[in-house]
């Protein structure tokens, strides 16, 4: 007998001598979302449920990721870590076998740890920038859910804007562009930007006061969460404890929770948070690794450093693409760049025949970063020429917005080298009512 992905094993039962086919491991996904599934759910004898709650597998994810001792003992010394007594002792081989068959039905059935495409397809969400320009360079949908955005630029380049801009357009209903959701904005540079949301707040309400009804400015504002993480300790922190129980609890209906009615009344007005921003993931990081003063002698203790950061970077990464995935999110996080000496002349960012991609910036936090994110959007400032009397041109400096890599969009490198204008690339400019795309001259 075989599985695909399984090992087969025998467990024979002392009192009987009977044998138990069994697979290991299961044949789904482990990761399923949702709740725990009772065992009583299944069509088992009452005698067999009692036997298995009383052994401490009262849940059908509980009974299908247990594995007796005597299976663990044929998969090699990997799996020693995972001894211990057989909870599966007061059960016959046949009641065994019967309560995994019944598992395993129950898991097929309800697509517990499965989706179809379909399913896949009536999930996806996207999040619309606010212009349609903008959206139209990110691939015509705008942020992807359930998964990573990474915003990169120098400073003064306008991240914040668009992080800000993406606050107030994630509380419109899905079918405005909207996510119909909360946002956690978490800061580890400062306070949050309080007076440019409210800049751009009275114009996005009298933009769409008309199209969405009950729009309230104090509800939007009520449903942008806030912390600061001031230092690496506290940072993993949130992202581990933090941040997804409040999400967990976000999503939680009135009902389900223990309220009384005003506190019901008022937890009504708050949206289930859909849209977690970091601004900016690289601050802890660069402030807190530093070479020592004697580099010749200290240099494993800086290779140390580095790669602790690295499993950091990983640790972070790991538990936002979770969160992003099982509650439907959309994960942006702004990043810095450094510069780039003598770079060459063909490179990862490299440079286009129209100039969009400048070869003397990267973004931080190197290729273990890189690895994490599902794509990436470069935002650049031309600088002002000067004139010949050696005075600034009194003009705004020109911004683009570059794709450099994403599952939804072609890159920008590869838009100018088929000579479009569509997707990978706009020029944009920031105003008071946020940021506005520049639609390009295709004549």
């Amino acid at each position: 007998m075989s599985r695909a992905g399984s090992v087969h094993f025998e467990l024979c039962a002392e009192d009987t001598g009977e044998t138990l086919h069994f697979f290991w491991p299961p044949s789904f996904d482990t990761v399923a979302h949702g709740e725990m599934t009772s065992i009583n759910e299944l069509e088992l004898p009452r005698s067999v449920k009692d036997k298995l709650i009383n052994a401490s597998l009262d849940t059908v994810e509980d009974l299908m990721l247990y594995v007796p001792p005597g299976t663990l003992d044929k998969m090699g010394h990997r799996f020693k870590r995972h001894r211990g007594p057989n909870r599966l002792m007061n059960l016959s081989a046949d009641e065994i076998a019967a309560a995994y068959d019944r598992a395993a039905e129950y898991v097929f059935q309800s697509k517990v740890a499965y989706g179809t495409a379909l399913d896949l397809l009536h999930e996806e969400a996207w999040l619309s920038t606010g212009d349609p320009v903008l959206d139209q360079a990110l691939g015509g949908t705008g942020i992807m859910t359930r998964g990573i955005t990474e915003i990169a630029g120098e400073s003064a380049v306008g991240k914040t804007q668009i992080c800000l801009q993406l606050c107030l357009m994630t509380q419109l209903p899905k079918e405005c562009g909207g996510l119909d959701g909360s946002v956690v904005w978490l800061s580890t540079e400062g306070k949050f930007p309080y007076s440019r949301l409210e800049s751009l707040l009275g114009h996005f309400v009298e933009r769409f006061e008309g199209i969405v009804p009950n729009l309230n400015q104090d509800d939007i504002r009520s449903n942008i969460y806030f912390d600061s993480m001031a230092d690496q300790e506290t940072q993993l922190h949130i992202f581990n404890y933090q941040l997804p129980n409040l999400i967990q609890d976000s999503h939680l209906l009135p009902e389900e929770q223990n309220l009384g009615s005003d506190e019901r009344i008022e937890r009504s007005k708050k949206k289930p948070v859909k849209l977690v921003i970091i601004d900016s993931i690289t601050n802890n990081f660069r402030s807190e690794l530093t070479a020592p003063s004697d580099f010749g002698s200290g240099r494993s203790g800086f290779r140390s450093s580095l790669l602790q950061r690295s499993a950091d970077i990983c640790e972070i990464g790991l538990r936002l693409r979770t969160l992003a995935d099982e509650y439907g999110l959309a994960v942006v996080c702004v990043n810095q760049v450094s510069d780039v000496f003598n770079p060459p002349s063909v490179s990862s960012y490299g440079s286009s025949s129209r100039g969009r991609l400048g070869d003397r910036k990267k973004p931080a936090l190197g290729l273990v970063w890189e690895n994490t994110i599902n794509t990436r959007i470069m935002l650049q400032r031309t600088r002002v020429p000067e004139r010949d009397d050696g005075l600034a041109i009194e003009s705004e400096p020109q911004r683009s917005m570059s794709v450099m890599f994403s599952p939804c969009s072609r890159a920008a490198s590869d838009v100018a080298r088929e000579d479009t204008h569509e997707e990978g690339y706009c020029a944009y400019r920031i105003d008071e009512k946020g940021v506005i795309g520049i639609p390009q001259d295709v004549s």
